[in-house]
């Protein structure tokens, strides 16, 4: 099985976003991080195909991550809490700048 960076980095952002969703309070946030990360998931594996005319759906799905794994990571207070989130923010960070290609 070959496995490339950014499939390994979907993969953690999906686990990272269920551990948010199964510690964090305030779970609103952290199912949306969930539903991004699957769908990003879904699409990396050929499960489901999307495309939209003049939109890229990889930087979207890559900001949400970003941004929800911000908030969950500044509203968290356990130790799995914080570190799921801060996967999740860094994973969406670097997929933010893949899609805008300034690494990579």
């Amino acid at each position: 099985m070959h496995a490339s960076l950014g499939t390994v980095l979907i993969v953690i952002a999906v686990i990272g976003a269920l551990a948010l969703v199964l510690e964090h309070r305030d779970r609103a946030v952290a199912v949306v991080a969930l539903l991004a990360a699957g769908v990003e998931a879904l699409i990396a594996f050929g499960v489901m195909s999307v495309s939209v005319k003049g939109l890229s759906l990889g930087l979207v799905l890559a900001g949400i991550l970003a941004v929800c794994g911000a908030i969950c990571w500044a509203r968290s207070t356990g130790k799995t809490a914080v570190t799921a989130a801060t996967l999740v923010t860094t994973v969406g960070a670097l997929q933010v700048l893949f899609s805008l290609r300034v690494v990579g």
